[in-house]
């Protein structure tokens, strides 16, 4: 059985924050925000993997204001090229 549950908070403050274990419980991703708040209750390996999907994510966007750094590694070497033949 499976249940899916979804929340549109694009451009809404939030609050994220893990709860640590206790004797009952398992670590809890809890996030908050005006209208409500979602916790996952999850052992640490599974919360490694919502990270790692999370930072693979993160990776692989480009955002138009951080600089691609191969880009500049190639403008610079263009650059030295250049400056060596010049």
């Amino acid at each position: 059985m499976s249940t899916a549950y979804s929340a549109d908070i694009s451009g809404q403050r939030i609050e994220v924050e893990i709860v640590p274990p206790t004797n009952y419980s398992p670590p809890v991703l809890s996030i908050r925000q005006q209208f409500g708040s979602f916790q996952l209750h999850a052992d640490p390996e599974q919360l490694a993997e919502v990270e790692y999907a999370i930072r693979t994510y993160l990776e692989g966007i480009r955002y138009p204001e951080t600089p691609d750094q191969q880009m500049i590694l190639h403008a610079e070497c263009e650059s030295a090229i250049e400056e060596g033949i010049a």
